[in-house]
């Protein structure tokens, strides 16, 4: 991971998104690109004519330049880059980062509220479902620590083990993590089929040469079992495979990954299937 990218609207919750992003940088070497996606008025056809889009941009160009100087203060080995773009935020970001060789994506989650989860969905989680890239996502209230013990929440559906936990194995390596495989199933699941043992067998294989354990926790739950056993465990960091037309029916019928955005108590690696 070398290159990371790090959305900023210049509230508390992006700047701690970036606070987190300056140390994950610092241990991994890597640079990190500041991006803002600015929205440019609409106005009537006998509005002034006025460059308001230039104008715009060199205003938050300004502002990104002023966060890079703050940062480089304290951090003066780090390589930092800026970026100014129009458009939907999540659109702008994804395609930026699919198209600059962006290693991983920072972002800061929006919190907790039922209108603002089930409703409005948040810029993260609609970054999500925008890129390729990984994806991220630190609460307002997470502080960096070395993740030293690291869940890969599964639910051992087939998929290309090798690609798609590539961005993990390399994180698991740099910090010597422990991944902690984990699989939640319901009252009514009992025996596992003969594809999620295979698919076992395949996550052994892929991560053979990464300090793992697998776990088994029985909860109606998945985000709710998720949390749990963080706490339980001292779990550091969270990833799970943002999987294509994938609806967990237990989390009223929306994506696991659109949830754990929202309830995560760790940092949340989102990995694209």
């Amino acid at each position: 991971m070398k290159k990371i990218l790090v959305p900023t609207d210049f509230s508390k919750q992006s700047g701690n998104a970036l606070n987190y992003a300056i140390e994950l940088a610092k241990h991994l070497g890597a640079e990190m690109e500041l991006i803002h996606i600015y929205t440019v008025p609409v106005f009537t056809a006998d509005s002034p004519i006025v460059p308001v889009e230039e104008l715009l941009k060199e205003d938050v160009l300004q502002n990104l330049e002023e966060l890079k100087s703050l940062i480089e203060r304290t951090n003066p080995e780090l390589k930092i880059t800026c970026e100014a773009l129009t458009g939907d935020t999540a659109s702008a970001i994804g395609t930026y980062a699919d198209t600059h060789k962006i290693d991983l994506i920072v972002a800061g989650s929006q919190g907790i509220g039922y209108i603002q989860e089930r409703i409005l969905g948040s810029t993260a989680s609609a970054l999500i479902r925008k890129t390729g890239v990984p994806v991220m996502v630190i609460g307002k209230d997470i502080r960096f620590r070395i993740p030293e013990k690291v869940v890969l929440a599964v639910d051992f559906s087939e998929t290309d083990d090798q690609v798609v936990l590539k961005p993990l194995k390399q994180l698991a390596r740099k910090f010597k993590s422990h991944v902690c495989i984990l699989n939640i199933f319901s009252e009514a699941e009992t025996m596992p089929t003969f594809g999620q043992m295979a698919e076992s067998f395949r996550l052994e294989k892929a991560l053979k040469q990464i300090h793992h354990t697998f776990f088994e926790v029985r909860h109606p739950d998945v985000v709710q079992g998720i949390n749990q056993f963080v706490t339980k465990q001292g779990i550091d960091m969270v990833a799970i495979v943002s999987r294509k037309h994938s609806l967990i029916g237990r989390i009223f019928r929306e994506p696991i990954t659109k949830a754990m955005t929202f309830h995560s108590q760790v940092p949340l690696l989102i990995l694209h299937e």
